[in-house]
């Protein structure tokens, strides 16, 4: 049986008051959803990731398009959009998701991204798939205190797994497909390039050397709190949590090597208004509203030209200025392998 992997960076970005099916008109601007004649039902994982899309993105569409509706509805789950299509009610038009999802192996449930609607030429290389197009780039990236280490600056996975040099608790995603086994490899010595397949016992035999100073943690908000109270002196952390992190503590990152993720947008098959979605996405995914998204989001636009300008906010700590040393997780390779190495890393957590 396939699962659906939604723990991704983007979840970290709910709030409380998120709504479990949460549906807000976008009526805000001069009464048009009244006479709207056209609609689009937006799905995304809420909370300030989506307030980040309304801002940058949702709403400026909305000014330019009067007699467009708009609704939102949380959350982006896999699972309900395999739900909706299979059970032939698709209330769906467009959705956020992550990495795990709008793969060649879910076209059962997505419909093809027109890129005769989509100019492709303004995305960066590996956006533009045949059931999903990027709309942000992440990162999982070492984070450290930089006043534990004042002699020396963490930089690599393997300084991250040497705690001689740079002794201390470390603070671990506690996900099996979260990077920790990548991390573990690259440190022992694996390129980068020829992490697939996992080597689950050798990377697992590289943890053993820290296993006793693991952390282990399930939240961003934990991650986070690790870092800036303390009690971890370096960690492998969403870049959603670090940068937030280096406001409040003396904290750093590395970008020699970082682990790769990203955003997306799918439309699931059968969908009431997919032109008017394929028509939106056309306008999300162009310059002006993927640069504005980095005046609130640490992530890098797929738009070249954004990613060449964006705001100065988070400018110079965006995956999109270091593409050069990212490491490529192989997304399609854990939908098929997940299940089984994740018995092998629950016993290993256990032993």
């Amino acid at each position: 049986m396939k699962q659906d992997f939604q723990v991704n960076r983007r979840r970290v970005l709910k709030a409380g008051a998120n709504s479990a099916l949460g549906v807000v008109l976008a009526s805000t601007f001069g009464g048009f959803a009244r006479a709207a004649t056209r609609n689009l039902t937006i799905q995304t994982s809420g909370g300030a990731y989506e307030q980040a899309y309304r801002k940058a993105v949702f709403e400026p569409y909305a000014k330019a398009n009067p007699d467009l509706a708009i609704q939102y509805t949380t959350p982006d789950d896999a699972a309900r959009i395999k739900a909706m299509v299979e059970a032939g009610n698709v209330t769906v038009d467009l959705s956020t998701t992550g990495d795990f999802f709008g793969l060649d192996a879910d076209a059962k449930w997505l419909e093809p991204i027109d890129y005769s609607m989509i100019d492709k030429s303004m995305l960066t290389p590996g956006s533009a798939m045949k059931y999903r197009v990027g709309t942000d780039l992440e990162n999982t990236i070492i984070t450290y205190r930089s006043d534990k280490f004042a002699s020396a600056k963490m930089s690599t996975f393997a300084d991250f797994f040497d705690l001689k040099k740079f002794p201390g608790k470390r603070a671990v995603w506690k996900f099996v497909s979260g990077g920790i086994l990548e991390a573990a490899l690259i440190a022992d010595g694996v390129d980068p390039k020829s992490l697939y397949p996992v080597d689950v016992e050798r990377a697992l035999k590289k943890l053993d050397t820290i296993k006793s100073s693991l952390i282990w943690w399930d939240s961003g908000a934990q991650s986070q709190q690790l870092l800036t109270s303390g009690e971890a002196t370096a960690g492998i952390l969403w870049g959603s949590r670090a940068f937030p992190a280096m406001k409040n503590a003396p904290i750093a990152v590395s970008w020699t090597e970082w682990l790769s993720g990203g955003g997306w947008f799918v439309v699931p098959k059968g969908a009431r208004n997919k032109q008017e979605a394929f028509k939106a996405l056309a306008f999300f995914l162009s310059e002006g509203p993927q640069r504005a998204l980095t005046q609130y989001l640490p992530y890098g636009p797929t738009n070249i030209a954004a990613a060449k300008d964006p705001y100065p906010e988070y400018k110079g700590n965006l995956p999109s200025d270091h593409v050069a040393t990212r490491v490529n997780i192989n997304y399609a390779w854990w939908v098929k392998n997940q299940a089984k190495i994740d018995e092998r890393f629950q016993d290993w957590l256990l032993s």
